[in-house]
């Protein structure tokens, strides 16, 4: 299991599901994908320093099933936290399923 270097009592504190930008997103979380249901869990966040539309403008989402997906900055997304022990509902899934994606990467 990996440890996330972070307070997990403040994580647990957030709503079960809490909205973020692309660029805001976070190791140890889950993101809601376009299907409806939770990623696995973010491993490793990037910003893309050299990406042809300039600095401060992409981020690359590590996800620890070893995808890797590029968002532009300021992609609305819903996260929860890897160990949420709330129970999230279908319905509630579905409506945070993001109203656009980034594109996977190969490796």
């Amino acid at each position: 299991m990996t440890t996330y270097f972070r307070n997990e009592q403040a994580a647990r504190e957030q709503p079960a599901l809490m909205p973020v930008q692309s660029q805001e997103v976070d190791e140890g979380y889950r993101l809601v994908d376009p299907n409806g249901v939770l990623t696995p869990t973010v491993e490793h966040v990037q910003w893309v320093d050299n990406h042809p539309s300039g600095p401060d403008t992409h981020v690359v989402v590590s996800f620890e099933d070893g995808t890797d997906i590029e968002f532009p900055f300021d992609v609305p997304l819903t996260a929860v936290w890897y160990d949420e022990r709330r129970p999230v509902r279908g319905a509630d899934l579905a409506s945070a399923v993001p109203a656009s994606w980034g594109r996977p990467l190969d490796r």
